[in-house]
């Protein structure tokens, strides 16, 4: 897809997304949120499993109807135009169950786990840096009145995977994520 047609994809998401709000000004309300912590730490730490969580604010927005069908398109928009927001390229644009991919920079091949009404879960596979048969999931939900990218990854422990968040790789990726979605409202 050619920048200017992302461009233009971009342009037409923000403008339902607004007609689907009225406006995101009417629906937000920014000084009652509480923010989220724009972070990453680790949950778990055994020679069995690593875990890490994420969250990230997106935007401002209640939680209400209107709101819902905002976090709705957000989330259907990422997993149908998959490539242009997400931080690796590799997996084309549109996530299918079962479907395999590496993601590129840094050859990491993953597998399309499952895909729900509001989070996707990847899979590592042989090869991945973070070593395969671990998972992650990117769930999209409003709290706070603000709506939220949630990260969580879990699986076999590895000096690769704990590396991830100790280095702030995690937050700087993931946190890059969550930008790259605030842009697909407002670019």
């Amino acid at each position: 897809m050619k920048r200017n047609e992302m461009k233009r994809l971009a342009l037409s998401v923000a403008a339902m997304l607004l007609g689907l709000t009225g406006s995101l000004a009417a629906t937000a309300t920014p000084a009652a949120a509480a923010t989220a912590p724009n972070t990453c730490w680790t949950v778990t730490d055994t020679s069995s499993n690593y875990e890490y969580k994420c969250e990230f604010g997106i935007f401002p927005l209640a939680n209400t109807a209107s709101g819902d069908q905002v976090k709705q398109a957000v989330f259907n928009t990422a997993i149908t135009h998959f490539s242009t927001y997400f931080p690796f390229s590799g997996c084309g644009s549109v996530l299918v169950v079962g479907n395999s991919c590496t993601l590129m920079p840094g050859s990491a091949p993953v597998k399309v786990d499952s895909i729900g009404s509001n989070y996707f879960i990847l899979k590592s596979l042989p090869g991945h840096p973070e070593g395969p048969d671990r998972y992650i999931k990117f769930a999209f939900y409003i709290l706070d009145n603000q709506l939220r990218l949630g990260v969580r990854a879990w699986g076999p422990s590895t000096y690769a995977a704990k590396a991830t968040v100790s280095s702030g790789t995690a937050e700087a990726l993931w946190g890059q994520y969550a930008t790259n979605l605030y842009h697909m409202v407002y670019p």
